[in-house]
């Protein structure tokens, strides 16, 4: 039997890690190993878990309680807690989400029925007036379709919870979370891990995301954040320089850095942009494109232009499967 080790950064959640904690305790798979990691969070939530402990006996052997000296953000704590992790797979729970009773059985069933390194399910977003909203199911297709799309942005989810992940993808292929990226860390994460990966899925919804009241991920991206989100596409795009050889991926990810420009011009400076991430498309097309982005005229024009031709490509990859 499989082990399995749950990561669970902790930070300013008392109201809603009870519900989650119970949820992880609770799951009917056995062979578990879960570890919570404090970062420095400023309330009552680390309190909170350790009461709701009390109340699973057999699982207290299973549970680490790790406490950062600093607050270090979402990256560096999970990156604290991969290293600690000794499972045969890892999946990871933010501290306010709740999961299904048997949502690690499920995924390790699956995993086993396929040997695959990932597998994926469904989730439910769980609103902030308490009711179930849109369930998001996994993409129905190849690996090579799904790292397309993925690296085209805002076409599939990128998300590394609701996931069962291989822990040997993350050790053998050095694919860690940055210390310093804390605005799109799974965008960073997820296709370094997907370009190693067999991956399966399976349509049960297994987790619960809560939506909060602060706002779309738009609203998030200010200037305490963009440079995270630049470092995060930055850190992607090297990573395809030096291992995607045959440049299977280089259209995508082109295409997506268009997106990522354009929502960064909007808080930023080129110069800025820049030095957090010197992207050089290396398609004719998209080296065009990113010269008219500099220019305020015209960059209405190209977000219609990213957006077709990103439909043209989403229609294309999805009847390719």
């Amino acid at each position: 039997m499989y082990k399995v080790s749950v990561i669970v950064p902790i930070y300013n959640v008392q109201q809603f890690i009870g519900a989650c904690a119970k949820s992880l305790f609770g799951q009917t798979y056995r062979e578990m190993e879960y570890i919570f990691v404090d970062d420095c969070s400023p309330d009552a939530s680390v309190n909170e878990l350790k009461s709701v402990l009390t109340c699973y006996p057999e699982r207290q052997s299973q549970v680490r309680i790790i406490r950062n000296t600093e607050n270090r953000g979402s990256g560096a704590t999970r990156s604290i807690a991969l290293a600690a992790a000794t499972g045969d797979f890892v999946m990871y729970a933010d501290s306010d989400d709740v999961l299904v009773p048997d949502a690690v059985e499920k995924l390790v069933e699956a995993q086993q029925a396929t040997d695959a390194d990932i597998v994926d399910a469904a989730y439910q977003r769980l609103l902030p007036d308490g009711t179930l909203g849109e369930t998001v199911t996994p993409f129905h297709g190849t690996k090579e379709t799904m790292m397309r799309l993925l690296l085209a942005q805002n076409t599939i989810t990128h998300q590394v919870w609701a996931r069962l992940i291989r822990r040997s993808l993350h050790t053998d292929h050095q694919v860690d979370f940055i210390y310093g990226i804390n605005m799109a860390e799974d965008y960073c994460i997820m296709p370094r891990l997907l370009f190693y990966a067999k991956r399966a899925y399976i349509d049960d919804i297994i987790y619960y995301y809560r939506v909060n009241d602060s706002g779309t991920f738009s609203s998030w991206l200010n200037e305490r954040h963009i440079g995270s989100y630049l470092s995060a596409n930055r850190l992607v795009g090297e990573f395809l320089r030096d291992k995607d050889t045959a440049r299977e991926y280089t259209y995508a990810y082109e295409l997506g850095m268009l997106n990522t420009i354009h929502r960064a011009l909007g808080i930023i400076g080129i110069a800025d942009i820049y030095w957090w991430c010197s992207y050089q498309p290396t398609i004719p097309l998209f080296r065009l494109c990113k010269r008219l982005l500099c220019h305020r005229a015209t960059r209405p024009l190209l977000r219609g232009a990213y957006l077709l031709l990103k439909g043209i490509y989403v229609r294309k990859m999805t009847a390719k499967g």
